[in-house]
């Protein structure tokens, strides 16, 4: 795969070149940097084009900050650099004869990268070594803690006091290492010697670094001696006091320990969700298995760590992070990285970053610094090798600048080897055929909308066989499917039917009570844009099927909610009443608000205004109160219809930047892979509003159809000025899929019983049965005692709420906005709401499903409310303690989201299926339909051979089933722990062509597939991330779920559920199709153009394809 050169423009010389020291593998002597700088800008060549590869596994490869780097390299070339990715295929399993011969070498370490093959490369006879940006041979001695730190020594760079403890033996480096450090640096390695290393010949230390040694010996035993008063080790008769650190010998190894003077310590280790090391009393005795370095415990400034990163050794870039030795909680930004401050090294310290280049061949490359002493001294702790600043704009500027002059280098070589008479580095004949290539050729992702609002809903039940429920089932207008009302004019019909109900001769005060709430509901939340209802009937079972509903029903069992018909109501009432008195006490307006009387005054009222805005068909005369044995509108059979009323769900102003920031980077990275594909993209979507909204903003940001470069950060628009970017190819609409995106009846009942099932998840000892179930050991209690407690949390959280807003400390919090239509009021009705779920429920008649509510709104109100939140819950109304960082911090809310999350990761994917052969037969009822269309997708790039991309964009509920259906094909994956699918996650299908070199198979072309998932925009650390005004995570990046699968094999395990004769029913009914008999079709085009407002950076999105209802600005696109 590679990433072919624009058009060449006039040549522009390189920047930074001469500041670029040499490396092993470039030839001696280097072309002069004084030649280099002395070409003017109008002078210097771009021809011929130089190549330069990326030899590294895909996840480092196709990183943010190499997409970054590499984008702004290749817009500074301008037809200078051919960029080739090498792709795992190659690296894994070709011979290194068969990779493509480069001029520059960009290569490094990472999990499964096989170093020595790299090498080797390298090291081809009868071919000139390529330029590498980092010396290959010298990042193994980064594995080894002991040889970093003795080439540290030996160049001078401070480093803490150490002993060394080896059971190991030493360091074990190869010969021809050992040979080329010695050379070099004029330094001896410890460790074992070659066993010819005495006659090398005599020591001689280079002038760069003769008389930087440092002199102190190092104390190094096969053994440690712990002090008599357990405040002391001796190593080799050194004495080391305590506090002290001790650090595995192996780089990769980061379970540090830190030993406290009097027991005690603390345990470092690689960051879990926001935590970084933890407080052991108990320890107290250095361990005893393995080989480590020990060494003094530094009291650093500020208690802050400094990272270094450098490009070259003329440029470097510090950033401060809260030291792990603190408290180990870790500070996160949007990006659900660790929170970083940049700083300005020293003269000293910016000495010690060209050393570190220079001495290790690491021109990109990373170290850990202390401060101490106020500034007065630095010391080095760790060199990483290879690193790069994550989401600095202005980094990726220069390091992009800063390649380019290497690449103006190799430049130079080439013309030089030319003008000689010598051999290409890069043969015309391995170009054209000598070398494999992998290529991506299709891309196929199924992508969860962006952020959304908290979605609310009530439920009512109506038995066929009463009498006053009878208006009420002829809304069904004798269908047997689900029907979805969208427009208000629809939503009336609800209201004439509680009219037309409470007229039924007989009929009791607590129904009465039932419709005056639907009114009520209805009333509030009508105008708001989102809101619907569905009709959901259920018909008589089978005899066999009877009898076990019966059986379920004497449990008490009602559909999703285990709660009676009288208890139902009496919630409803409850909530509704909080609700508007919390409404009027907030002064909101009586448009919206007003709790009108009676049911008959409001849907007169609605039914003329009916009348009077539309001459569409109306609703059906609804005479006689009598129960009518063979009425037309009600289907035979009917046992009950649940009405289903829903609001909120609506996109968020975040939802914008998470759309398009992830459009940008699908745009970078097929660019540089296979740009090609973006000549035939394809973006289906489902009906629903939010979604259709993040897929038009993504297919914006994708194609570039944003004028401004409004798809693009403004920190990298310094590129952009200065070359504008190449002109994407544009779609004109987007592919709205009903059949294939939307809700499909026919997984509804399993996906209910599965819900009926999750009270087994609280029996104590069941996530021990399970491994499968994803429950934290941390927490060392079963999941019934973390719901107790969270009933207990909530109990008191919600006395704290209610007296805030009681007291009037509501109106002093310093909120400086509401965004996307929210308010004080909707902020407590949203609690309410979780408060009666849980608040006084007993344990019995607790339902699981609940904890999926009170982890949405945790997470929505930590991003968009939080200065809300933290105070509404204060005891005082403040909630200054509980700001992210602050000392003696209020860690209330952040207990309750530890164990909301822990119940939503147990709880949450047994939702669609509690065991996997449930999960495997409700994603075939859901998700079967569009797992067949990506591999037709599929199948046709391979016949085709044409480049192809494909995103669906649906919601939560497809793309987990869509997952569950890809993990029980069988495929071969190398990670089966799905993360949770967050906004914006995504499921990517990738097909890979790869065209042999082999002189053997030449023109054969092989077929694979590749994996992966992203959790979208997400933080383990919620609470604790700080967002600016956007209110937005950042979506994370895509994490491997297979490794290169056969193409046939693919196939064999894709096609595993195709031929099962299954019958699917059809998407709910829309209601335009019920009532005025519109024709809504399964497929149909959403033209960009028309979702797409001139002028606006965020285009507005129109209704549902199946409403043409408009809405109040305000009220829920606040943030739009």
């Amino acid at each position: 795969m590679s990433m072919p050169p624009p058009p060449a423009p006039p040549p522009r010389s390189p920047s930074a070149s001469k500041s670029l020291p040499p490396n092993d593998n470039v030839p001696r002597p280097p072309p002069s940097p004084s030649t280099l700088s002395s070409l003017s800008p109008s002078l210097a060549p771009k021809q011929p084009p130089v190549v330069l590869g990326v030899c590294a596994m895909d996840v480092k490869a196709r990183s943010k900050a190499m997409r970054e780097i590499l984008t702004r390299l290749v817009d500074i070339e301008k037809g200078g650099v051919d960029v080739k990715i090498f792709g795992d295929v190659v690296i894994l399993e070709e011979d290194i004869h068969q990779w493509p011969p480069v001029d520059v070498l960009i290569s490094f370490f990472s999990t499964d990268f096989p170093l020595p093959k790299a090498i080797s490369y390298t090291q081809l006879p009868n071919r000139a070594p390529p330029i590498s940006i980092n010396s290959l041979s010298m990042q193994s001695l980064l594995w080894d803690r002991r040889l970093v730190l003795a080439i540290l020594d030996h160049v001078g760079v401070p480093t803490p006091r150490r002993a060394e403890v080896s059971r190991d033996g030493g360091p074990h480096v190869p010969r021809v290492l050992r040979r080329k450090v010695r050379r070099d640096l004029g330094l001896v390695l410890p460790g074992p010697k070659a066993k010819d290393e005495d006659e090398w010949g005599k020591l001689v230390v280079p002038e760069r670094w003769v008389g930087k040694s440092r002199k102190e010996i190092v104390p190094r035993d096969r053994e440690v001696i712990l002090r008599e008063d357990g405040d002391a080790i001796i190593v080799n008769g050194q004495v080391v006091e305590k506090p002290f650190v001790e650090k595995p010998v192996d780089g990769e190894d980061h379970n540090v320990y830190i030993y406290y003077r009097g027991g005690g310590g603390r345990r470092l280790f690689r960051k879990v969700g926001n935590k970084s090391s933890e407080f052991d009393p108990n320890l107290y005795h250095p361990r005893t298995i393995g080989s480590y370095i020990y060494e003094e415990f530094i009291n650093v400034d500020n208690a802050e760590d400094i990272k270094v990163y450098t490009v070259g050794s003329q440029f470097s870039h510090a950033e401060t992070r809260k030291s792990p030795v603190v408290d180990g909680l870790v500070r996160r930004n949007a990006d659900g990285k660790e929170t970083r401050f940049i700083t300005p090294l020293t003269e000293a310290e910016t000495q010690y970053a060209r050393d570190v280049v220079e001495a290790f061949g690491q021109r990109v490359c990373g170290f850990d610094l202390l401060r101490c002493e106020g500034k007065s001294k630095s010391m080095v702790i760790d060199v990483n090798g290879w690193s790069f600043v994550k989401g600095n704009q202005a980094y990726y500027d220069k390091a992009a600048e800063i390649l380019s002059g290497v690449c103006q280098m190799a430049r130079e070589r080439k013309i030089q080897g030319l003008q000689a008479g010598l051999p290409s580095i890069v043969p015309q004949s391995d170009q054209a055929s000598g070398s494999t290539t992998s290529t991506l050729r299709a891309t196929i992702t199924v992508l969860r909308h962006a952020d959304r609002t908290p979605k609310m809903k009530l439920k009512f039940s109506f038995p066929a066989h009463e009498p006053w429920s009878q208006p009420f089932l002829r809304l069904l207008r004798g269908h047997r499917e689900e029907i979805i009302l969208r427009d208000t004019r629809q939503l009336q019909f609800i209201l004439a039917a509680a009219e037309e109900s409470a007229k039924t001769p007989g009929i009791t005060q607590e129904v009465l009570t039932k419709l005056s709430q639907i009114q009520e509901a209805l009333g509030k939340k009508m105008s708001m844009a989102g809101t619907k209802a569905q009709l959901k009937p259920s018909f008589v079972k089978k005899k066999g099927e009877k009898e076990k509903k019966d059986k379920k029903e004497k449990k008490g069992s009602d559909e999703e909610d285990e709660l009676t018909e009288t208890e139902g109501r009496k919630k409803v009432n409850d909530w509704l009443k909080r609700g508007s008195a919390s409404h009027q006490s907030n002064g909101e307006s009586k448009e919206t608000t007003e709790v009108l009387p009676t049911i008959a005054s409001t849907s007169n009222e609605g039914m003329a205004a009916l009348d009077h805005t539309s001459k569409e068909p109306k609703t059906p005369e609804m005479k006689g109160h009598a129960l009518q044995e063979h009425d037309p509108d009600i289907p035979d059979g009917l046992e009950k219809m649940q009405l289903v009323v829903k609001w909120g769900g609506e996109s968020t102003h975040s939802s914008r930047y998470q759309s398009r920031d992830l459009g940008d980077a699908f745009k970078k990275d097929i660019m540089i892979m296979n740009k090609d594909v973006l000549n035939n993209v394809k973006i289906y979507t489902s009906s629903e509003r939010r979604v259709i909204n993040t897929a038009q903003i993504f297919a914006h940001a994708l194609l570039g159809v944003e004028g401004g470069g409004t798809s693009q950060s403004s920190a990298s628009s310094i590129a952009n000025a200065r070359n504008p970017p190449e002109p994407c190819p544009q779609i004109s609409h987007l592919i709205q899929r009903r059949d294939l995106l939307d809700d499909n009846n026919a997984g509804k009942e399993k996906m209910t019983e599965a819900k009926k099932k999750l009270k087994i998840l609280l029996r104590t000892g069941e996530t021990e049965k399970r491994p499968d179930l994803a429950w934290p050991k941390s927490f060392k209690k079963e999941p019934v005692e973390v719901v107790k407690e969270v009933i207990e949390q909530l109990t008191e959280l919600r006395s704290i709420m209610r007296k805030n807003y009681e007291n009037g400390n509501v109106e002093k919090i310093p909120q400086q906005r509401w965004c996307s239509g929210d308010s004080p009021w909707l902020f407590r009705e949203r609690w309410e709401k979780i408060f009666e779920d849980w608040v006084g429920v007993k344990q019995e008649k607790f339902d699981p499903s609940r904890v999926s509510e009170l982890y949405d709104s945790i997470k929505y109100d930590s991003l968009h409310n939080r200065t809300f939140l933290f105070a509404v819950f204060d005891p005082e109304g403040k909630g200054q303690k509980s700001k992210a960082g602050a000392e003696h911090q209020d860690r209330r809310l952040h207990d309750l989201y530890a164990r909301a999350k822990a119940l939503f990761d147990l709880v949450a994917p047994q939702e669609y299926g509690f065991d996997q052969e449930e999960k495997e037969e409700i994603g075939m009822l859901t998700s079967l339909p569009l797992l067949r269309k990506v591999w037709e997708d599929l199948d046709e790039a391979k016949t085709t051979g044409k480049s192809l991309a494909c995103f669906y964009f649906t919601k939560e509920s497809h793309i987990t089933t869509f997952v569950h259906l890809l993990l029980a094909s069988g495929l071969p994956f190398t990670n089966v722990r799905i993360p949770e699918l967050d906004y914006c996650s995504h499921c990517t299908i990738e097909l890979w062509e790869k065209s042999s070199g082999n002189a053997s198979t030449r023109g054969q072309k092989d077929f694979s597939i590749r994996l992966s998932i992203s959790e979208g925009a997400h933080s383990p650390a919620v609470l604790d991330s700080n967002v600016d005004a956007r209110h937005s995570l950042t979506v994370q990046p895509r994490k491997k779920l297979s490794s290169h699968i056969d193409y046939e094999l693919a196939r064999q395990c894709f096609s595993k559920h195709f031929d099962k004769g299954l019958s699917f029913s059809t998407t709910p009914l829309e209601g335009d199709e019920v009532y005025l008999k519109k024709s809504i079709e399964d497929e149909s085009v959403l033209p960009l153009s028309s979702l797409h407002r001139g002028g606006e950076e965020t285009p507005r999105m129109i209704s549902s394809a199946s409403s043409d209802r408009s809405h109040t600005a305000g009220a829920s696109d606040g943030g739009w």
